[in-house]
């Protein structure tokens, strides 16, 4: 596979990840382990809250999606990943229900101190089929120029 260095990246080029599910017992493990709130770790409970129902938690669900956009990117030229930003959840994420993932290149830039790399920032939403955007996101990287 040829990799594409940050001179290949059509900044505003929207492209689509794929999507992702999480179910029940996917949204209240993740939940028990780093997120134990009532609305992410049980169904009863959850009706009593803001959120009426279950709900996945928003690291768990941003991701889920960052997984779909880095297997997009996977012949982009990543040295690192450098920042998660721009995080805002509109809509619960709910179990058993098939979100999908679009994202664009927004900036890029060389490196102002290394010639060899710069950073690129891409700017993703997820979506219901149909639905509302549930998250906006940002990610930024540390990717590699094309070699002279």
């Amino acid at each position: 596979m040829r990799l594409r260095h940050l001179e290949d990246l059509m900044l505003g080029t929207r492209f689509s990840c794929g999507g992702f599910s999480l179910s029940r017992a996917e949204i209240i493990a993740f939940a028990s382990r780093f997120d134990p709130q009532p609305f992410h770790l049980d169904e009863e409970a959850a009706q009593a809250t803001y959120f009426k129902g279950l709900c996945a938690s928003g690291i768990h669900t941003q991701a889920a999606a960052l997984g779909c956009v880095i297997r997009t990117l996977s012949d982009i030229a990543v040295i690192a990943g450098g920042s998660l930003d721009q995080a805002r959840f509109h809509v619960p994420v709910r179990p058993d229900t098939r979100y999908e993932v679009e994202a664009w290149w927004h900036e890029a830039r060389p490196s102002a101190s290394n010639p060899a790399r710069g950073v690129a920032s891409v700017r993703g939403i997820v979506r219901a089929a149909a639905g509302p955007v549930v998250i906006e996101f940002g990610v930024t990287y540390v990717i590699a120029r094309r070699p002279a």
